[in-house]
């Protein structure tokens, strides 16, 4: 190896680091421009409505007592999204009337002797979101949803699948309604 061969390694070593460090530099210097923001913790309401209540769905569907866990899954959804404070229907800036318009149950998947192995829940409901004040109705609109669950040899089991199929198809609703309410789509 030449002199020559030995100084320009040697050069090229001493040039890498600089290199490496030059380049550290100016990411560090673009990176502060490369803003960002929490998707989902910004809300397109007025500033000034605050706080929602939800009074029990009505139930037209025929379901016994479904109403409950809906109207529970919708109030769980509001309060673990935080941006509306849940509080007492005489002291929210807005409040969210609901109706459960459907309930049905589809089999969705057979056996090989013709039964039902899987069903889906199918829900539905029909919101109304006012303004307290101006008793001005802000929002009016039906949503649906379904989830599916697995049938069992065991009535009790079955049954058991079907309410965590139904609540879980009230968590759905939960985020579809708030997502409405609070982003607007």
């Amino acid at each position: 190896m030449t002199a020559e061969n030995r100084r320009q390694k040697t050069e090229d070593r001493l040039l890498f680091p600089i290199f490496c460090l030059l380049l550290s530099v100016i990411c560090l210097l673009y990176l502060p421009a490369c803003g960002y923001s929490l998707v989902g913790k910004t809300s397109s309401l007025p500033q000034n409505l605050n706080s929602i209540s939800i009074p029990i769905f009505l139930n037209k569907s025929g379901e016994p007592n479904i109403e409950f866990e809906i109207t529970n899954r919708i109030r769980e959804g509001f309060i673990e999204d935080g941006r509306l404070k849940m509080i007492g229907d005489r002291d929210s800036d807005l409040i969210l009337n609901g109706e459960i318009i459907k309930y049905s149950l589809k089999p969705v998947a057979f056996d090989s002797k013709d039964n039902a192995t899987e069903y889906w829940v199918e829900i539905g409901v029909m919101i109304k979101l006012e303004e307290r004040e101006k008793d001005n109705v802000i929002l009016q609109q039906e949503i649906y949803t379904k989830w599916d669950y697995k049938v069992s040899q065991s009535v009790t089991e079955a049954d058991i699948n079907r309410l965590e199929a139904i609540r879980q198809a009230g968590k759905k609703l939960a985020q579809e309604i708030v997502s409405i309410v609070v982003e607007g789509f």
